[in-house]
């Protein structure tokens, strides 16, 4: 008289739990499989990130920006909007807080509430979706460029669109060529 074993959690017999067990084996060595995928990808993406990193440092600096790309982006509202964004991807909150308006809420607040504020992001990509639209005002022109900016805000992901408005002086008696590069007066959210 054979007994079959009883798997009390199951009320499985042999046959079948000779059957699970394999499922749960072949599922552990595509879960292995997938990690070693997972793993090699980290490895080769910490490989690459340390040649960029060494290749810094031992002085092969990445090129630095001619005349024209310089013009192009105090000349071009669309070119500085992309240019602050690239800023704010690089982590240079300096020079991304030097493109505001002296006389927005944004540059009266300070140079470290700009930096802290901008600490809060883990991830950040900004870039323009088409052309601006200009108008003139006594003496001063307006962008509103239509922008999307993504990535991760205090550990949640996020994407907006919207617009950045930019202004500068308008090529009238006693603009200075600083004036007449474009600043950030606000960016506005799409909810």
């Amino acid at each position: 008289m054979g007994r079959s074993r009883i798997n009390h959690y199951s009320g499985r017999g042999d046959a079948q739990q000779d059957d699970v067990q394999r499922e749960e084996m072949m599922m552990r060595l595509q879960f292995h499989k997938g990690m070693k995928v997972v793993a090699f990808s980290v490895l080769v993406t910490l490989a690459l990130t340390s040649c960029r990193s060494g290749a810094e440092m031992s002085g092969a600096a990445e090129p630095i920006p001619t005349t024209d790309t310089t013009e192009s982006v105090s000349s071009s509202p669309v070119a500085t909007a992309q240019h602050y964004f690239d800023l704010l991807a690089a982590g240079d909150f300096d020079q991304a807080y030097e493109m505001w308006a002296p006389e927005t809420p944004t540059r009266k607040g300070g140079r470290d509430l700009f930096e802290s504020s901008m600490l809060a992001y883990q991830s950040f990509d900004g870039e323009t979706l088409g052309d601006a639209r200009v108008e003139g005002a006594a003496g001063t022109l307006y962008a509103e460029v239509p922008v999307q900016m993504s990535g991760a805000r205090r550990g949640e992901p996020f994407t907006n669109a919207g617009s950045m408005t930019l202004q500068r002086c308008n090529d009238v008696p006693g603009c200075s060529e600083e004036d007449r590069r474009w600043r950030l007066r606000s960016i506005d959210i799409e909810d």
